[in-house]
């Protein structure tokens, strides 16, 4: 089942058009402009930009991996981890879309750490940076691994050498032209990868296994597999668990932060986030993804790695130059994930650190240039981090789950209760996030989530001492207002 010379020149031109599209947004860039583009997209990205950029992001290389190997182990009802997603998308629509991009419009604010400060103070407001961009960066590394693992698979080529070529890729494009390139290559990247694994791989699969009713009486036959298509066979307990790990990730997400910032208007990010939910998280892609494992289930029940039944599937089902169109979609899925990892810690860097703590009296040049610097440092040190030194990337990911647990509370209170002080949201964010990685030091006792515990440390902190403190000369509890 090896990739032909036609599904190879497929890939080739994948990667191609991936760097076309970098040097062409860093032509456009108008001089004196080019931080705003390479930053925020010029805020001016369309409904079709940003949805498909936000869709795509969220259903990167985590996602699109997930799911094949759900669909082969819980079968039709793994579809409801997507189906959570997409709600929580919905929800953030309603609730933090519209707040956040009144604030950036107005102030011209960029990151997490802008809103924080803003509403808090500079001390809050660094933490908060630090803390986000620190989380995200971990997650650069395994997704360009991901990327080179796949290559691996479906090329046979060695894995130091595909992580180098996958990784090289993307931060050719990310240096040339920043969330901008961003953006436009994660357009290219979900229609290929909707038109890869959707509209391509599905019908196809579903003809080789004789229909959903050949299927469904196949499952049936067997009391080990009857669940398969069974809706309701993911228990209320876990569809709890995936809710609270989905949800909170959208309210501290650097890369929704950053589609909010760019889209053109308010109804613009509003509606981008509603259809990122429905209908492309849910139904198309939650069911679509599922079913790819579902065939793999059927046709190579014996597959060892689950996860490893998307790109299975593509290996066996689809014919020469489309099986490299289709690999090409996963490829597209990873790298959507991985650009979006990386540009995020980019410019909380180049904005919250450079600008603000080190040279005030930055010029655009000096943020452009220390921009591209930070993102081929970065991402390099990322992908040596992740690849070389896994003790390291421990360690990361430990500030990972510092984040999660301590800035999803101070968020809300940033968004909805004006009582809350900065004493209050930085303390949170320390106890929040200090005890949820000594719980998971402490190897998660009795199976509780450290992002759990986290919060259940955290919340009480917030009100507490926000209940204890007056409100600091430094906040504005207008921000929302004006």
């Amino acid at each position: 089942m090896a990739l032909s010379s036609l599904d190879l020149a497929a890939i080739a031109g994948y990667f191609v058009i991936l760097l076309w599209i970098g040097v062409r947004v860093m032509r456009q860039a108008h001089e004196g402009e080019e931080s705003e583009s390479f930053l925020a997209a010029d805020r001016d990205m369309g409904l079709v930009q940003t949805t498909a950029s936000t869709a795509a992001t969220d259903l990167g290389g985590g996602f699109s991996i997930a799911m094949g190997g759900l669909g082969f182990t819980l079968g039709i009802s793994g579809s409801w981890l997507i189906a959570i997603s997409g709600l929580s998308v919905l929800i953030v629509s309603f609730l933090l879309v519209p707040k956040v991009k009144r604030w950036s419009d107005r102030v011209q604010g960029l990151t997490t750490g802008d809103l924080f400060e803003a509403r808090f103070d500079s001390r809050t407001g660094t933490i908060a940076a630090v803390v986000i961009g620190l989380s995200w960066f971990a997650f650069v590394g395994g997704q360009v691994i991901a990327g080179g693992k796949l290559l691996q698979v479906t090329m046979s080529l060695d894995l130091t050498l595909a992580i180098v070529l996958s990784g090289s890729v993307i931060l050719a494009y990310t240096a040339m032209g920043g969330l901008k390139a961003v953006i436009y290559t994660d357009v290219f990247q979900m229609i290929v990868l909707m038109v890869g694994i959707i509209f391509l791989l599905v019908p196809i699969g579903l003809y080789r296994v004789g229909g959903w009713s050949a299927m469904s009486a196949h499952f049936a036959a067997s009391p080990a597999t009857e669940s398969m298509i069974d809706w309701q066979a993911v228990s209320a307990k876990q569809l709890f668990g995936w809710f609270f790990s989905v949800f909170p990730v959208w309210f501290i997400s650097i890369a929704a932060m950053q589609r909010i910032v760019a889209a053109r208007d308010e109804r613009t990010a509003q509606r981008a986030f509603m259809f990122t939910g429905v209908p492309i998280e849910w139904p198309i892609f939650a069911i679509g993804s599922t079913l790819v494992g579902m065939f793999a289930r059927m046709l190579m029940p014996d597959l060892q790695d689950p996860e490893l039944a998307t790109p299975m599937m593509i290996l066996y089902l689809l014919p020469p130059g489309i099986a490299g169109i289709v690999i090409a979609a996963y490829i597209a899925a990873v790298m959507s994930s991985a650009d979006s990892c990386l540009i995020g810690p980019v410019s909380i860097f180049t904005n919250d650190i450079y600008r603000k703590k080190l040279k005030p009296t930055a010029t655009d040049a000096d943020l452009i240039r220390v921009a591209r610097i930070c993102t081929l440092m970065m991402g390099v040190m990322a992908i040596a981090i992740a690849y070389l030194i896994p003790n390291v990337l421990d360690l990361i990911l430990y500030a990972y789950t510092f984040g999660a647990a301590g800035l999803f509370f101070p968020m809300l209170g940033l968004l909805f209760w004006r009582r809350t002080t900065a004493t209050g949201a930085f303390w949170s964010i320390i106890a929040g996030g200090l005890s949820a990685v000594l719980w998971t030091l402490a190897g998660e006792p009795w199976g509780f989530s450290a992002s759990y515990l986290g919060w259940t440390v955290g919340l009480p902190s917030l009100v507490i001492v926000s209940l204890l403190t007056p409100h600091s000369e430094e906040e504005d509890l207008e921000l929302f207002r004006g």
